[in-house]
């Protein structure tokens, strides 16, 4: 799981989450609005909006938008208890580089793709092994 979490806010430029990404290396970006998680921004997302696949109408150049106004709505969370290996099976079946995840509705980590990985090139191979390095690491955060 990666802390603390680089996020946007829904009235966030479209340009500015897109350099966030570039500049951190990320696919994704939640969307979190008074603390709670509205929505994620992905790349997908953001090239989207800027270059219209396929919309012979579409305007060649679009007005500035807002990450709001492109992002996912609602996207798929779990929370720290979930089993990683279940969030990880969900991950590849629904082609997903990343997970927020929630505790009552608060943005407290994500899980990506290259967590998972990181997790396997250090010899972590079960998800008792992964959540109990990601407890380990809050409790030491907690103090």
């Amino acid at each position: 799981m990666s802390r603390p979490v680089v996020r946007v806010g829904p009235d966030t430029p479209a340009t500015e989450a897109a350099g966030v990404l570039v500049e951190h290396g990320f696919s994704a970006l939640p969307v979190v609005e008074g603390g709670r998680l509205v929505g994620i921004v992905t790349e997908a997302d953001l090239v989207r909006a800027r270059i219209p696949v396929g919309d012979a109408d579409a305007p060649a150049t679009r007005q500035a938008m807002t990450t709001g106004e492109v992002m996912t709505p609602d996207p798929l969370t779990r929370t720290t208890d979930s089993d990683v290996a279940d969030v990880v099976g969900e991950m590849l079946d629904r082609k997903l580089r990343s997970i927020p995840l929630v505790d009552d509705g608060a943005l407290v980590g994500i899980l990506t793709r290259r967590d998972v990985l990181r997790c396997v090139a250090q010899g972590r191979l079960t998800s008792a092994d992964v959540w109990r390095a990601q407890v380990d690491l809050v409790d030491r955060e907690r103090g």
